[in-house]
């Protein structure tokens, strides 16, 4: 099955010539990286939502970087996801995608039974722990 990839629309006009945006949206990314996704509010703060929704594209079309795509599409708008994105479709699927409930957290074992040790030594074990050693003489 062929999975399907958001293209990032070419800038608009009020995007053009500022070579300041991509040198934010640049550093945006680098520390997006390694961020949780608890973090991307501070990281996104300081782009326009144009340019943040340029990164949800770009975050969201790769693997290892789409939560956190979705976790900075949140921060946009419907028109902003779909100017960028290229497509009214993808745009409209992100945006959804980004406003929807976390799956819940996988389930721990925490009502696993707890690993007891030996309360007592057995009698053939304290034994050979209490005769003298032959080599050792």
């Amino acid at each position: 099955m062929k999975r399907a990839t958001l293209k990032i629309a070419s800038s608009q006009s009020d995007d053009r010539g500022s070579g300041n945006d991509q040198s934010a949206m640049t550093a945006a990314l680098d520390r997006l990286y390694g961020a949780a996704a608890s973090q991307v509010d501070d990281i996104v703060a300081n782009l326009g939502e144009s340019e943040r929704a340029k990164l949800a594209v770009f975050c969201y079309g790769r693997a290892h970087l789409n939560a956190i795509g979705l976790a900075v599409a949140a921060h946009c708008s419907l028109e902003h996801l779909v100017a960028a994105s290229g497509t009214a479709v993808a745009g409209r699927r992100l945006h959804a995608q980004s406003r929807e409930l976390p799956p819940p957290a996988p389930k721990t074992y925490a009502s696993r039974r707890a690993v007891t040790l030996a309360s007592s030594v057995s009698d053939a074990f304290a034994a050979r722990c209490t005769a003298p050693d032959p080599l050792i003489a």
